[in-house]
């Protein structure tokens, strides 16, 4: 296959044209996506036919080990691998996946993992009539453009990274919409793979360094997200809450993002480790249907 790499008028991202999900990669096309990835951070992979299930967990694990993503949010499906992210209940009442429809603040995907997210996949198979954007914003371009003294002050600290809110018994109470709406769905999964007999491991926690260095790139990141980075470590948490806020402030400016608009079929691919990303309500009468997935990375096997 011969890829189609086109950059778009934004801060970041580019389309790509002529991917085969039937086809494996050659090593021609591999090299040239990472570097686009690279290069761009989003890429919005469009005209293609659909991938069934194992064609995207084929092509995904093509860049790196893949989470089992569903078995930790608690859905059922044949591929652990992939993740379903929509708004579908079963007839009785239990999500049929996850995120619900309420906006999701800004985050950087599986941050409370010591394996962290490396690149994520995001498949639309099914949209609303109004369907909702997905931003992006750039990590290594917010720790580029802050003043050296904050860099070098940055450098030694490491941040708390969880999702607690989940848990019935989390010490920090969900807030906002989406937070209440994936614990309630998460809660009703939890007592439906309770009754089923099927086991979950729990969601884990994880401290991370400020930043990050990619592990091919070699460039720096700025690595804390507002939906997922609780503190830093060490800091009295009013100073940590300010800086945390600063610093978000900071790589969410508008004249960053790159805001998606979703076509059927739209497959994106992005640096997880080197972006945030967040997405807007919707009716939730209206059904999205979405398949993720994610690569992992240890930061630890690089220190």
């Amino acid at each position: 296959m011969t890829l189609d790499i086109r950059p778009l008028a934004a801060p970041l991202g580019a389309l790509v044209y002529g991917w085969n999900p039937k086809a494996a990669l050659s090593s021609q096309d591999h090299a040239a996506l990472l570097h686009g990835l690279r290069q761009y951070q989003v890429l919005v992979f469009r005209g293609h036919e659909r991938p069934s299930d194992i064609e995207l967990v084929r092509f995904a694990r093509s860049f790196g080990d893949l989470v089992k993503g569903s078995e930790w949010f608690g859905d059922i499906g044949e591929y652990a691998e992939i993740l379903p992210v929509n708004n579908l209940f079963d007839e009785d009442g239990v999500p049929m996946g996850t995120g619900g429809s309420a906006s999701l603040e800004w985050h950087t995907d599986y941050s409370y993992v010591s394996t962290v997210g490396k690149e994520s996949f995001l498949e639309a198979s099914e949209l609303p009539a109004s369907a909702p954007q997905t931003c992006f914003c750039s990590q290594y371009a917010a720790l580029e453009t802050l003043p050296r003294k904050t860099v070098d002050m940055l450098r030694p600290l490491r941040a708390f990274h969880s999702i607690d809110y989940l848990y019935p018994a989390a010490d920090k109470p969900a807030t906002g919409s989406s937070r209440n709406e994936l614990r309630e769905g998460f809660r009703a999964k939890k007592a439906r793979n309770d009754k089923l007999g099927l086991t979950r491991p729990r969601i884990p926690q994880a401290e991370h360094p400020v930043i990050l260095r990619h592990p091919e790139s070699g460039r720096e990141i700025l690595y804390v997200n507002p939906g997922i980075t609780r503190h830093i470590v060490g800091m009295p948490r009013d100073e940590s809450d300010a800086l945390l806020k600063e610093l978000h402030t900071h790589s969410t400016r508008a004249s960053s993002v790159y805001a998606h608009d979703w076509q059927l079929g739209d497959l994106v691919v992005f640096d997880t480790l080197g972006t945030l990303h967040r997405r807007d309500a919707w009716d939730p009468t209206q059904r999205r249907v979405m398949r993720q997935l994610s690569t992992l990375w240890d930061p630890a096997a690089a220190a």
